[in-house]
């Protein structure tokens, strides 16, 4: 029988996105990223459920990961909403709640906003990171293409930008080989400082090995994780 591919191992201390129950892999035993609410935009309704319940701890572990609370936001692309605004309590609200279960001094908004919705976006972060407690940083997403528009990202009010180099649509190409071989390029957020990969589209570990601090999606939820 043949042997089936496993994709690359990311490297030892970097952070696995975990969602729905998916185990802890080993590089990732210090600090893991947990979906902690899930909404969803269409149209004009804001619909919200609880995130993963993922199996933080195997019997007998010791060390206990420090947790990163996520807050998924996510728009229907058939049935997209104008604007954030309707959304914003609710968004804000989840935040605070993922604030409160965070262990590791850090909430994350994972919000893909469209161009359309920029203004909007921008005016959630500042506000998000206003409610915030002083000692809770805030780390955003970003897509990858965000990197090569500075209005994006100049002056957000975030204390981390993730840009994801992952799943780039019809860019992908194109980015791929920016981030892989010209990075200057980039937007100065998304350079060194932090930077999320797919184990399913992994880079050259030169790539990875550029920024102080890296977030891993695994299509399958680490389930074939050594």
């Amino acid at each position: 029988m043949p042997i089936p591919f496993l994709p690359p191992e990311p490297p030892a201390g970097a952070i696995a996105w975990l969602w729905r129950d998916a185990p802890v892999p080993a590089f990732s035993r210090a600090t893991v990223a947990v979906v902690d609410r899930h909404i969803w935009l269409a149209g004009d309704k804001v619909l919200v459920r609880p995130g993963a319940r993922p199996r933080l701890l195997a019997r007998g572990t010791r060390v206990i990961p420090a947790v990163i609370p996520v807050v998924h936001v996510e728009i229907d692309p058939l049935h997209p909403p104008a604007g954030l605004q309707a959304a914003r309590d609710t968004v804000l609200a989840a935040m605070h709640s993922a604030a409160r279960a965070s262990t590791s001094g850090w909430v994350q908004l994972d919000l893909e906003a469209r161009p359309s919705q920029r203004a909007d976006y921008r005016d959630l972060v500042h506000r998000i990171r206003a409610a915030l407690p002083d000692d809770m940083r805030l780390s955003v997403t970003a897509l990858g293409w965000w990197c090569r528009a500075p209005a994006w990202l100049d002056g957000l009010e975030a204390d981390e930008v993730v840009p994801m180099f992952f799943r780039m649509g019809r860019d992908n190409e194109a980015l791929r080989d920016i981030v892989a071989m010209r990075p200057e390029v980039l937007h100065p957020l998304c350079r060194a400082g932090s930077a999320g990969f797919s184990r399913q589209e992994a880079f050259p570990p030169a790539v990875a090995a550029r920024y102080r601090r890296t977030f891993w999606f695994d299509e399958k939820g680490w389930r074939d994780s050594r």
